[in-house]
């Protein structure tokens, strides 16, 4: 996919790195990083203009992450019974993630907003739990202004060798998946925790 992104330039360009963060956010395929990345790698090769495909990126993050919201919002709380649903979440990662979205919105879709592996089950339920449109689009914004620059700028700075790039990525993930179980872990025994010591 990567060759095939970097081999397009101009109005192409821009319109198949929007159309594939579209795709990555429904679940087809087409990871967010690696598209970024490759966006970036054509920023830095001149064939699009810095400056808008770092736009086109941006729209195009917040463009699926809406879309994710609102079929949250469309579903309602019948989400959390669909077979789908909860053959990707665990019920304990369901309760986990339904506290910290009233408790600590803000850093729950921060951090759901740079982990792959959570980002499309926690903004379903944003849209589930009714977070308001006007705060979740707020905070997704925000968090999209660090991943856009960030993810593009590698590519940028890289562009000659991406296949090292990728390599790192992948350990990387790796290091972030082990991370997020981990805090996951931490934050459900505090929950539980204090769960037990209100009644």
């Amino acid at each position: 996919m990567l060759d095939f992104i970097l081999a397009s330039h101009g109005v192409f360009a821009y319109i198949l790195v929007f159309s594939l963060l579209l795709a990555g956010a429904v679940g087809i395929p087409a990871p967010e990083d690696l598209t970024l990345i490759a966006a970036g790698i054509l920023s830095s090769l001149s064939q699009v203009h810095t400056v808008l495909m770092g736009l086109v990126c941006y729209v195009g993050i917040l463009t699926g992450d809406l879309i994710i919201y609102r079929i949250g919002w469309i579903a309602g709380p019948s989400l959390f019974r669909k077979k789908w649903f909860r053959k990707h979440i665990s019920t304990d990662r369901l309760q986990l993630i339904r506290s910290n979205l009233h408790s600590k919105t803000v850093f729950t879709i921060l951090i759901a907003r740079h982990l792959f592996y959570i980002r499309t089950a926690t903004f379903l339920m944003c849209g589930a739990v009714r977070i308001s449109f006007m705060r979740f689009l707020i905070i997704d914004a925000f968090a999209a202004l660090i991943t856009t620059p960030v993810m593009m700028g590698i590519g940028f700075a890289f562009a000659n060798n991406y296949t090292d790039i990728l390599s790192f990525l992948d350990r990387i993930k790796l290091l972030l998946l082990l991370l997020g179980l981990a805090t996951a872990a931490v934050v459900l025994y505090q929950y539980k925790k204090g769960k037990q010591s209100g009644n």
